[in-house]
């Protein structure tokens, strides 16, 4: 199971949130408290991703992050939700004021071969 997912602030433009999140992800987000999220088996969700660890041949940065976030058989991965939403990829292991993009996942071993192969 991948779960993305990302808080919403008063301040923050709900709609706006959930299309960037369905354009780069292409599955449907819903409001779930004070959260927006996602969630899918499907590992081609993380399509842009792939090509973004392609593109900056930064597969030693992800696989340092799944490892540091690697709890049992899961992991999550990060993301800036302020590039993100100017439709930028990048990936952080701080938090940020206005929260970050979360990915989540339970099968490591899959996530990763998917991303850096």
């Amino acid at each position: 199971m991948i779960k993305i997912s990302t808080p919403l602030f008063l301040t923050e433009d709900e709609e706006k949130i959930k299309k960037s999140l369905e354009s780069m992800f292409g599955i449907s987000f819903k409001k779930k408290g004070k959260k927006i999220v996602g969630e899918t088996k499907k590992i081609n969700v993380l399509v842009k991703i792939k090509q973004k660890v392609d593109e900056s041949r930064i597969k030693n940065t992800v696989l340092y992050l799944i490892e540091k976030n690697k709890i049992g058989n899961s992991s999550k991965l990060e993301l800036n939700k302020q590039t993100f939403m100017l439709g930028k990829i990048h990936f952080v292991e701080e938090d940020y004021p206005l929260g970050n993009i979360t990915i989540e996942f339970d099968d490591v071993e899959n996530v990763v071969d998917y991303l850096t192969t």
